[in-house]
């Protein structure tokens, strides 16, 4: 993920104990038992994640390592760094570069560069099916019908949608560039309120995201890494709650979502 409000203030933060970190993750404090350090959010638990309550500090824009001991993860396709156990910063000989803040530039342990976030702040995500590099699944209308959707069918989509939180983007045919929330909760019969100006004809392409609407109050849930927003979760009894201002489903493969956390994710104390 990346931050793209203006000029979000930069602070460096130690890496918890034992933990790896990806530039690009979603960051915070372990709530339940607190270490030095940060730790990507873990995956949401509960609804507006009621039960972790892990409260998103900042993005990883960078990391200590030297050149020489740069890290790369060829899976999620980014850099990394790898933080040694609690007892092993002492006679550790691993070199690092300087960091910012008040850190002793001799302190042998790994830190990562964050964006902070807070309420206000935006934020891009890419939408991935379950792994970096899969896009969500396009899939073609195999029964006509008219503009409200009722008797539209196709090959099923990722998930099965949410009623009122999940937006179709049309892609090709006579409606293509439509986005429309859907009322419906099939992964293959779809139907949605606004109706679009002309037939839904066999062939014609689209995309369902579950979760997110074109803007406003909406749902996801994060991969393991807190790198993007997975579009294969069910988000029924675990999501985080956002405030989506931007969705773009147009280009296939490269498909993003601006938004904020919602103030939900910054009490952690709520029941």
């Amino acid at each position: 993920m990346e931050v793209v409000s203006a000029n979000p203030q930069m602070i460096w933060v130690e890496v918890e104990p034992a933990e790896v970190i990806r530039v690009g993750s979603v960051v915070g404090v372990d709530t339940a038992t607190p270490l030095e350090g940060v730790q990507p959010i873990p995956v949401a638990a509960g609804a507006s994640n009621t039960t972790n309550k892990d409260i998103p500090f900042g993005v990883v824009v960078g990391t200590n390592n030297t050149a020489e001991n740069e890290e790369f993860d060829s899976t999620n396709k980014c850099a990394i760094i790898t933080q040694v156990a609690a007892g092993a910063v002492y006679g550790a000989t691993k070199q690092y570069t300087g960091v910012g803040g008040p850190y002793s530039r001799n302190d042998p342990q790994a830190f990562v560069k964050i964006a902070l976030i807070d309420p206000t702040t935006i934020l891009r995500a890419r939408i991935f099916n379950a792994a970096v590099g899969t896009a969500p699944t396009a899939v073609a209308v195999s029964t006509t019908s008219g503009g409200d959707g009722i008797g539209c069918s196709t090959a099923a989509v990722d998930v099965a949608p949410i009623a009122n939180f999940a937006t179709m983007y049309i892609r090709s045919g006579a409606n293509a560039g439509v986005y429309r929330t859907l009322t419906s909760t099939s992964t293959t019969a779809h139907t949605w309120l606004k109706a679009v100006k002309s037939e839904i004809a066999i062939g014609d392409t689209l995309v369902a995201i579950n979760g997110l609407r074109p803007y406003g109050l909406s749902k996801c849930q994060f991969d393991a890494e807190a790198l993007y927003i997975d579009c294969s979760a069910a988000l029924t009894s675990d999501n985080f709650h956002i405030d989506v201002v931007r969705l773009d489903l147009s280009v296939a493969g490269n498909e993003y979502v601006d938004f904020r956390f919602n103030a939900d994710n910054f009490c952690s104390t709520r029941g």
